[in-house]
């Protein structure tokens, strides 16, 4: 059984071709650096119905399944890492993410981070 982690943005209109191309091209650069291809799956990002203005992103990626612990974490923080670039690349969303069922916190300064347990 796998982890994942998932997101969404939501907000009253859509991107806009910038936001899009932006956007695509962090996932892109992203999924090229990703060192676990072997093990662990490329940033994913679901289809939607793009009549449907207010849910603009969402998504998920499966963590990695490995015996070291430690791959998992690098491939959630790198994931989490491409989220905040997204993020800041989309103005005025309210999103949601979360590891199953842990929400990751959002700092202003660090970007999206899992809560202390």
């Amino acid at each position: 059984m796998g982890v994942s982690v998932y997101y969404t943005c939501t907000r009253n209109h859509h991107l806009t071709n910038s936001e899009e191309q932006v956007i695509t091209a962090i996932i892109d650069k992203y999924n090229a650096d990703f060192e676990m291809k072997d093990i662990g799956e490329t940033f994913c990002v679901y289809d939607y119905d793009k009549d449907e203005p207010t849910v603009v992103f969402t998504g998920s990626t499966k963590l990695p399944l490995s015996y070291d612990f430690e791959d998992a974490l690098h491939a959630l923080f790198y994931w989490l890492s491409c989220l905040t670039d997204i993020m800041r690349n989309i103005s005025n969303g309210d999103w949601h993410v979360h590891l199953d069922d842990t929400d990751a916190i959002w700092d202003e300064e660090n970007g999206w981070q899992m809560a202390e347990g």
